[in-house]
């Protein structure tokens, strides 16, 4: 809990004004970035990892971008000014093998892309649910370290002392 916690402290509401002029306006702006033919990338950051993904992927979308678009900017849009378009970023004879398989068609609904059934690493199917691998080999995962005794110990420090609040450019120099 303390590792979570301590990276994931944020607001819950946002001003409507900050709103509009910073998510909307950046989203619309990019739309138009799009269509004037500027590549565009998924670029979460921020937000827990595997969430900001999905919401990145929904802003592109409700600032004009079709669903369509809105994908080929988390993917091979990513791999192009990488310069591994040959090597990743669509589903190609060839191309390494790391996707996810949806459950619902994100195509229909942009926000489809949170139905996870399975993801692929290196050609290794996992079901997402429970990460254990499946396929080629029937492997249930290990523990992960927060799972481990004693992972949550240092919670009450980070509760005490306020150490989870990382300090910003000017904050108590």
């Amino acid at each position: 809990r303390a590792v979570i916690d301590s990276r994931s402290r944020h607001r819950t509401m946002i001003p409507e004004e900050e709103y509009e002029n910073g998510h909307i306006l950046t989203s619309r702006s990019l739309k138009k970035l799009n269509d004037a033919g500027v590549g565009i990338n998924l670029g979460a950051h921020g937000q827990l990892q595997g969430l900001g993904a999905h919401w990145e992927l929904w802003m592109l979308q409700q600032g004009g971008m079709t669903n369509m678009e809105a994908l080929r900017c988390a993917t091979i849009n990513g791999a192009v000014s990488l310069g591994m378009d040959e090597q990743l970023g669509s589903i190609e004879p060839g191309k390494l093998a790391d996707l996810i398989v949806l459950d619902k068609n994100p195509l229909e609904n942009i926000r489809n892309s949170e139905f996870v059934k399975y993801t692929m690493v290196n050609g290794r199917l996992y079901d997402a649910a429970t990460l254990n691998e499946i396929g080629n080999y029937d492997r249930k995962r290990t523990k992960f370290y927060f799972e481990q005794p004693g992972s949550g110990n240092g919670y009450p420090y980070f509760m005490e002392t306020n150490s989870f609040m990382r300090p910003t450019c000017c904050w108590k120099h």
